[in-house]
């Protein structure tokens, strides 16, 4: 969801309070964007008509794939990530998994051929899930800040301390509906995972399609990666990080290494 620098998710927020702004490793340009809810909210807006995307997905272009790859795209957000895909990959069907109607819509207006949008997010049931995110009120207009969509107030209230200005911020509720996914009739070779919080649980239920056609992943780094490598390792997948500036993968984290690698032995 977040398709901007994701430093900041290195810190560990499960059972801890944080009272302080936070304090990630982000450009000064990165810094002036999130100062003010607006100066994002139109950055966010024009980003999409860029090719700009997180540095350590370059490390994509590593992997050898078949002649044309199949992707789920699971957190597809505004489609930054499906045309990054697209203009770097060569992709066959890339299916869009996005629960938010906002970003549905913004999918649907994007019209890319190959791009195959689902307005649900994945689970091992079919069910509903609460989520919040910012609202932001200019005179008497509303701009809903849904990269900031979490499913836990206290991180969402965390990440909100990006913002210098946050008096015109309320918090918003809503249902996602979440579904149950089988199997794929296409066999997918890459999975991309970006869902703030919920990458476990999408982990837990796509592991049928994983165990069948092993393909690389790529998942938010977070505080969760320890417990998907403990899973993922059962079928002889090994994480690495992209570093940008060796241009190579490695297992040490670096300064942009915001996502990990999961890969097999052919993937290299």
């Amino acid at each position: 969801m977040h398709n901007l620098t994701k430093n900041r998710l290195k810190h560990k927020l499960v059972g801890k309070k944080n009272t302080k702004p936070i304090n990630y490793e982000g450009t000064l340009l990165e810094k002036i964007i999130r100062a003010h809810p607006l100066i994002y909210i139109i950055f966010r807006f024009f980003i999409r008509y860029t090719n700009i995307f997180e540095k350590d997905f370059n490390g994509l272009k590593l992997l050898n794939f078949e002649e044309k790859i199949n992707i789920l795209d699971v957190g597809a957000s505004d489609g930054i990530a499906a045309k990054f895909f697209n203009n770097n990959l060569n992709t066959g069907t890339i299916f869009c998994f996005e629960p938010n109607r906002g970003y549905v819509n913004i999918l649907k207006k994007i019209k890319i051929k190959n791009v195959v949008i689902k307005p649900f997010a994945i689970g091992n049931q079919n069910s509903h899930i609460n989520i919040m995110y910012p609202r932001y009120k200019l005179f008497n207009t509303f701009y809903d800040i849904i990269t900031y969509t979490f499913y836990d107030i206290k991180h969402l209230r965390h990440f909100l301390l990006d913002f210098k200005f946050r008096k015109n911020i309320t918090i918003v509720k809503k249902k996602l509906l979440i579904k149950k996914i089988d199997k794929f009739k296409k066999k997918i070779h890459l999975i991309k995972i970006d869902t703030n919080g919920f990458e476990l649980s999408v982990i837990k239920s796509l592991i049928n399609t994983i165990k069948k056609d092993k393909p690389a992943l790529i998942v938010e780094d977070n505080v969760q990666s320890k417990n998907i490598y403990k899973i993922l390792k059962k079928y002889s997948y090994k994480s690495f990080y992209y570093s940008t500036s060796l241009k190579k993968f490695t297992k040490k984290q670096t300064k942009y290494s915001l996502n990990k690698y999961y890969l097999q032995s052919n993937h290299l």
